[in-house]
């Protein structure tokens, strides 16, 4: 009997659970969003995972309901084919797969929502730990010196708020079970949204704690749990709105650390307050029913009022396009301004219009933005609208593919009041957000919501384990997909070697940027590395005057042409490979007349950069010179 107590806590730590939390904290505090570096290590443990478990448990029931997320994870990867920037759409292909993998993590562990409710309960108190450390000791974030906006350790401060909406409903359920601990959860978050300054994640916040009482039944513990947790938190907000070394940007060093003392005291102080209250017994349900809907209809009212007086000069600040950002300061929280959604938007839209079934290619609305753009200050990666995001993306088809893979797994997933709601709530928290940010950018965010959603939808299964031919079929699938996920990697790798060799190494430079192209032949920054190498050879060659200088001159500037020119004809709707090749033919040529042909083209691309209009126009003044031929 002791050998079995002793050896229970050896099997926890070894289950798949304990490993699919790893994966999950992998993504929170590793993935150094939005880049893609990260996702080739968690895809493959994701993967790996996934193929451990079907061995060994076999396919669970329910898994038909993430077929329109691997229909969407497929349409990504087919439209490389047309795609305007086709190594952006592989690498898109590559993250919604990874999605697709941690849906079927969760899908396969057949984990309990309670075990899985305490486990996201610890992962998301150490997110709050950790993020609120970086402003109480300065040194372990030193960039807050530059910008305070709060977004540690996920990187963008508007994801860090979602991860707060997802964690309010686990906080208030952990809350009926262990009071002070989901108290202190609910505490932390609170303060973690506010320093965030992210109005979407306020918003959500509010929606997804009032769908939780709702739902739950459980609204007396809860608004008992808020204000226990609310309280202190307002006095945390206050001390570090008051603080300019805390939430003013470019602070010093110094600042920071005088104001980091004072916040730590503080944030300690009111935890320990909330801690407090949350021992006090739960107020009498009838006088917290008078009292709660007294506040509701004040609160209506009020936002009734404000909304009828205001709502004019909101609807013009947030659609305006006049090119004014809004600052990242506390008074963000009350701005009304849309920040360019509205024109990034309307952006989606005319590209949309180009190509209304199957879109532009999957993660390219870069390339739309800067070609409809009315000013420099708008750039942007995506529309900060997931459904728009993947109309002007991936058409019509990827719409309904994205649509059908949320609401599906919304429906589906297990709602009865306790965990199974509170872990329910974080896939209606993330497609609200997603209406005004670009969250499908962000494994810290979107990784652990589809485990999550993959978790409830699934059933035990009966069956007995697979058979080996299928086991064998489902390795080789995920192998393949490893690998895509390991090419882009190995691929942006041998770009940045060949990047830090030019002027160095140029033979080395051109093999590592051959090497690059070989594993992913769609990417064009090879090609600029291995001009830029073959220009450096010829400059050298010709600055040298060796015997025989003028062969090694020629066959090193037409092995640059040929690499300049080959981006264009890989990605023709790049306005950067547009400039190499005009700035290649100005400078290296010396030929105005070609250089003006491929500087049009980029500001047709472009219209709004500085530097390529200004290459135009003096390329342009040379021509009309009628001095330079070519």
């Amino acid at each position: 009997m002791l050998a079995s107590k002793r050896m229970r806590p050896a099997r926890e730590l070894l289950s798949p659970l304990t490993f699919a939390l790893a994966l999950v904290a992998g993504a929170l505090f590793l993935a150094h969003d939005p880049g893609d570096s990260a996702i080739p290590w968690l895809g493959i443990g994701a993967l790996a995972l996934v193929g451990a478990l079907f061995a060994t448990r076999g396919p669970p029931r329910g898994l038909v309901i993430l077929v329109p997320l691997a229909g969407l994870a497929a349409w990504c990867a087919i439209s490389i084919a047309w795609s305007v920037e086709p190594d952006r759409s592989w690498s898109y292909a590559n993250r919604t797969a990874v999605y697709l993998a941690f849906a079927l993590v969760g899908a396969l562990l057949g984990a309990e929502p309670r075990r899985l409710l305490y486990g996201f309960s610890a992962l998301l108190g150490a997110v709050c730990v950790w993020s609120l450390a970086g402003k109480v000791l300065p040194w372990l974030y030193e960039d807050y010196g530059r910008l305070a906006r709060l977004r540690g350790p996920v990187g963008y401060w508007n994801a860090l708020a979602l991860l707060g909406d997802i964690a309010l409903p686990i906080g208030l359920c952990l809350a009926t079970r262990m009071r002070t601990a989901g108290t202190l959860l609910v505490f932390g978050w609170i303060v973690v949204i506010g320093m965030t300054y992210s109005r979407g994640g306020v918003l959500v916040a509010v929606v997804v704690v009032a769908l939780w009482m709702w739902l739950s039944k459980a609204w007396v513990e809860a608004l008992s749990t808020l204000v226990a947790a609310g309280l202190p938190a307002a006095g945390a907000l206050a001390v570090a709105f008051a603080l300019p070394g805390l939430t003013s940007d470019g602070q010093s060093h110094t600042a920071r650390v005088h104001a980091g003392i004072v916040f730590g005291a503080v944030l300690a102080a009111d935890a320990l307050i909330a801690a407090g209250l949350a021992r006090f017994p739960l107020a009498d349900g009838t006088m917290l029913r008078r009292i709660a809907l007294a506040a509701l209809v004040l609160a209506i009212a009020a936002a009734v009022a404000i909304g009828a007086a205001r709502a004019h000069s909101w609807w013009d600040s947030f659609t305006s396009s006049s090119g004014s950002e809004l600052t990242n300061s506390p008074g963000h929280l009350v701005s009304s301004g849309g920040n360019f959604r509205s024109s990034w938007w309307t952006q989606a839209w005319h590209g949309w219009k180009t190509a209304p079934l199957k879109g532009t290619g999957a993660g390219t609305f870069a390339v739309t933005n800067l070609r409809y753009r009315t000013t420099s200050l708008d750039q942007t990666i995506e529309p900060h609208d997931l459904p728009l995001q993947f109309l002007t993306e991936t058409g019509v088809v990827g719409l309904v593919l994205f649509i059908a893979s949320i609401l599906w797994l919304a429906v589906r997933g297990r709602r009865r009041p306790g965990p199974q709601l509170a872990l329910a709530l974080a896939l209606p928290a993330y497609f609200l957000h997603g209406l005004l940010d670009i969250d499908w950018d962000f494994v810290s965010v979107s990784a652990p919501v589809f485990l999550i959603a993959g978790a409830l939808v699934a059933r035990p299964s009966s069956r007995p384990r697979p058979r080996a031919s299928r086991v064998v079929a489902v390795s080789g699938a995920l192998i393949a997909v490893g690998c895509s996920l390991f090419a882009v990697w190995l691929g942006v790798r041998w770009d940045g070697q060949a990047a830090a060799a030019v002027g160095v190494n140029d033979q080395h430079a051109i093999a590592l940027a051959k090497r690059a192209r070989r594993v992913n032949p769609f990417a064009i920054d090879p090609l600029f590395q291995a001009g830029a190498a073959e220009v450096d050879i010829a400059a050298t060659a010709k600055s040298g005057r060796a015997p025989g200088w003028q062969t090694g001159y020629r066959s090193a500037i037409g092995s640059a042409e040929s690499d300049f020119t080959k981006a264009t004809t890989v990605q023709p709707s790049s306005a950067l490979a547009w400039d190499q090749l005009g700035y290649f033919e100005l400078i290296s040529r010396g030929c105005p007349r070609a250089a003006l042909t491929a500087f049009s083209h980029a500001t047709v691309l472009d219209g709004q950069n500085p530097t390529y209009n200004r290459h135009y126009a003096e390329t342009l003044a040379l021509v009309n010179s009628g001095k330079p031929r070519c």
